[in-house]
């Protein structure tokens, strides 16, 4: 059978991006698809672990992210009262991969697409339907026209459109929590990856770069909510209230105006990684609890894995499943571990507080261990 030359890449956000770069790189060429109608990324902030690191270095974009970012060695622990409960040296226990950083989503973004200048990416289309065969993948786009492919690659996130065209279902489970996401000045004294943990809630603030900071906040939940007051600054200010300094302050900060991204937690119920000729990777294949903050990592990981993998590939009928060699113990270790750290969030406080404050340090290296070597 013929090796894999055409490639369509459905999605083009931080994994469609980084697969387009990489197989570029390996001398291969694909096109890209986006539903959006331009390129301007949507969300907030991001923190990027060390293996996130090693993999846009790969990408040929680490140096430039780092630069628009700001470095973080450090992660503190606080009870929602202010008591530090835990500090863990994140710059040295990444080492071996490269430094962690906190960056705009927007800035990532467009490090990446000013990487993948001159590919061909095709703003505002989706993908309608698509139909396996034997020898190739016939893709209709909204656009009216109607092409075929040697693989077709579904980078577009947990409610993926080629996922649910391939399965049938959209198969996203919501993880008894909501979140808010939004970026501010950063308050003095802010260095590192620094969280205040409330009784089944959390607040997050982490250093971006420009003197700006990206705060993440989070509660649990019976249910998935969709009342759009979640998203007011005064529902936010009430569910953290009682949060110790300087989450008042930063809250203080927020005006009508600012973009608040209010949304429930969810994640692919189980993760699954395509057929024949058609591969999912990132979010689509496999979004998870955003606790261990591996998300990024993950989809770049993939996008690397991926491109080798259809490099060196004889037919596309060998793509799948060596990527689901390759993937699927390391994506499911990570599951594991959101798993375990959710449930040690769900204690009750004072439980909580004295493992987070005898363990943290040994559970970090536990969690992580393993994403040092490399994919």
């Amino acid at each position: 059978m013929a090796k894999v030359e055409r490639v369509l890449i459905v999605g083009g956000g931080l994994a469609g991006l980084a697969l387009m770069i990489a197989l570029r790189q390996r001398g291969l060429s694909a096109a890209i698809v986006e539903r959006g109608s331009d390129r301007t990324a949507p969300g907030t902030g991001l923190y990027l672990i060390g293996s996130a690191t090693r993999a846009l270095q790969a990408l040929g974009v680490a140096d430039d992210a780092a630069r628009n970012g700001c470095v973080i060695r450090t992660q503190r622990l606080f009870n929602h009262r202010g008591t530090r409960l835990a500090s863990i040296d994140a710059g040295a226990f990444w080492k071996p991969c490269g430094p962690c950083f906190g960056i705009a989503r927007s800035d990532l973004h467009k490090l990446l697409t000013q990487q993948a200048a001159g590919s061909h990416i095709r703003l505002g289309v989706t993908v309608q339907s698509l139909r396996q065969h034997e020898d190739h993948v016939r893709v209709q786009l909204s656009d009216g026209s109607c092409e075929t492919y040697d693989l077709v690659v579904g980078a577009d996130g947990i409610r993926s459109s080629i996922r649910q065209l391939e399965y049938g279902d959209l198969g996203v489970e919501f993880r008894g929590q909501v979140g808010w996401r939004f970026i501010v000045r950063r308050p003095p004294g802010l260095e590192g990856w620094t969280v205040f943990l409330g009784p089944q809630s959390a607040f997050l603030m982490l250093p971006i770069g420009n003197e700006l900071a990206y705060c993440y906040a989070d509660k649990a939940s019976a249910r998935s909510i969709h009342d759009p007051a979640q998203r007011s600054i005064e529902r936010l200010r009430e569910n953290f209230v009682a949060f110790a300094s300087p989450i008042p302050e930063v809250l203080a900060q927020l005006e009508p105006a600012d973009p608040i991204h209010f949304s429930a937690i969810e994640e692919v119920a189980h993760p699954c990684y395509g057929q024949g000729r058609v591969v999912l990777i990132g979010d689509a294949a496999h979004a998870m609890s955003p606790n261990m903050a591996c998300g990024a990592a993950m989809a770049f990981e993939d996008a690397l894995v991926l491109a080798e993998i259809v490099s060196r590939a004889g037919a596309a009928s060998e793509v799948v499943p060596e990527f689901v060699r390759r993937r699927s113990a390391r994506v499911g270790w990570v599951h594991q571990q959101t798993d375990r750290r959710d449930h040690l969030r769900s204690l009750p406080p004072m439980v909580r507080d004295v493992f987070v404050r005898l363990l943290s340090g040994r559970l970090y290296r536990a969690n992580y261990r393993p994403l040092l070597d490399l994919p």
